[in-house]
């Protein structure tokens, strides 16, 4: 199927003349984006590309939700649900770090619905 999940990211932002060139060191970036604060200041830039780090509430041996943090942070006031409600509204693409501390065999499953 044709759209942004079939081409590269920076294919995408030139066809929608979002960049000028096809030009991947054209294409801004806003890393770090796991609190609540950081990921609404992300959402509101003019940044083409989100980035944010994903690990499981109570760091290695954590049985808990998939959180926005980096090691060594092993909470957060952001859930990856709540990330991506927020970011999901907007026209920037995303990158995911998936943190050493989630577990190969635990696969989560997230279901964003928006309007």
């Amino acid at each position: 199927a044709a759209g942004a999940w079939s081409e590269e990211a920076v294919d995408h932002f030139l066809r929608s003349q979002r960049i000028r060139a096809r030009d991947g060191a054209a294409i801004r970036w806003f890393h770090a984006a796991n609190s609540k604060a950081r990921a609404g200041e992300a959402a509101r830039s003019d940044v083409h590309m989100v980035e944010a780090d994903v690990l499981v509430r109570g760091g290695k041996g954590g049985h808990g939700d998939p959180i926005m943090a980096h090691p060594p942070e092993t909470d957060s006031d952001n859930t990856l649900q709540e990330w991506l409600e927020e970011i999901v509204n907007t026209n920037k693409g995303i990158k995911l770090d998936f943190k050493r501390y989630l577990k190969t065999n635990v696969f989560y499953i997230v279901c964003v619905l928006s309007n």
